[in-house]
């Protein structure tokens, strides 16, 4: 489906004026992925399979205002921790969807899930979600599970939502196809192998058919595999367990999707063919905004100290600046 131009969205003036940088084009263009409604998933599964390479943020603040924000901002996708960010389903419903609305359809957003429950899969695809991850995949078994709880007949068992979709407004899909056909072929399934066990059985967990894509949680695997904690290593069996997954994922013509915070992270992850990158998130930016504000804030107070005006009280009574009296006042 083909879309008319958006008009500019933001002014280069105020942007300017609060130093707010504005990022050159991506590799893909999002607007070619958008669904029929902004109450319909984006075509997440479509863009991963082009080859080019997705760069997304992360919303590990589950407040609607902020993910606002986020979602203005350009990125292709979003990564909505749902694992580690204690919600609702309520709220994620309402953040998957200020997503949607807020990037016009242009940010795909992804949700890492708490659970395996189909109930969370269920309420994450019936609001929008362009893609759930599941975290600590170890099995094949799991990953034919959670296929068939996203996917509608014949390629599932998922539940017709009958509150999905406001009918006759929002439920419009391309010629040919049915509202199950978008739900199913929109939303991308991606399984996050991140422990000894499912290292082990990432070829036959690659090969589930409907598996779109491979995450690997790199701190987890560290813990499971009783090594220090840290994002990255060099141990032999550590490098060992992401080859395994990072080879079962190219020989499936899985896309893999991972962390790269840092123009160094960014140029390794795209070295080892890596796809789908997370190179930010809100409180990450948030941390780093304010930090920097605030070390800007007392550097220009400390040059100012040295350099300005310096007013210090005398004994007498005379303030004195810069080591110069002022000019007598009617012999005062």
């Amino acid at each position: 489906m083909s879309y008319a131009p958006r008009p500019p969205r933001g002014s280069p003036y105020l942007a300017g004026a609060f130093g707010i940088p504005i990022p050159p084009k991506g590799d893909l263009n999002m607007e070619d992925y958008r669904a029929n409604s902004l109450n319909q998933p984006p075509r997440f599964r479509d863009a991963l399979k082009t080859g080019k390479v997705i760069v997304g943020t992360g919303i590990g603040i589950a407040s609607v205002p902020s993910a606002k924000v986020t979602a203005s901002l350009g990125y292709d996708w979003c990564f909505i921790d749902a694992e580690h960010t204690p919600m609702g389903p309520e709220t994620l419903v309402e953040l998957i969807k200020t997503v949607n609305y807020y990037s016009e359809g242009c940010m795909a957003p992804v949700v890492r899930l708490p659970t395996h429950g189909h109930e969370w899969i269920a309420w994450a695809l019936d609001a929008g979600a362009a893609g759930i991850i599941m975290p600590h995949t170890e099995t094949a078994e799991q990953a034919r599970k959670v296929v068939n709880a996203a996917r509608f007949a014949p390629h599932g068992d998922r539940s017709f939502p009958p509150f999905a979709q406001t009918y006759g407004y929002t439920d419009a899909t391309p010629e040919g196809t049915s509202l199950l056909d978008m739900w199913s072929n929109n939303a991308a399934i991606i399984m996050q192998i991140e422990s000894g066990v499912g290292a082990q059985n990432a070829e036959e967990i690659c090969a589930v058919p409907g598996v779109d894509a491979i995450m690997i949680g790199t701190g987890d695997l560290r813990l499971s595999m009783r090594l220090p904690f840290s994002f990255d290593g060099a141990e032999p069996e550590y490098l060992n367990a992401i080859d395994a997954i990072e080879t079962a994922a190219k020989k499936n013509n899985l896309p893999l999707v991972g962390f790269a915070l840092g123009p160094p992270a960014v140029e390794a992850k795209l070295k080892k063919g890596y796809q789908c990158l997370m190179v930010s998130a809100d409180m990450i930016a948030l941390i780093a905004g304010q930090s920097q504000g605030l070390a800007m804030a007392r550097t220009a107070v400390s040059e100012f100290k040295k350099v300005g005006k310096k007013v210090e009280p005398k004994a007498n009574g005379v303030h004195v600046a810069n080591g110069v009296a002022p000019p007598a006042v009617n012999g005062q």
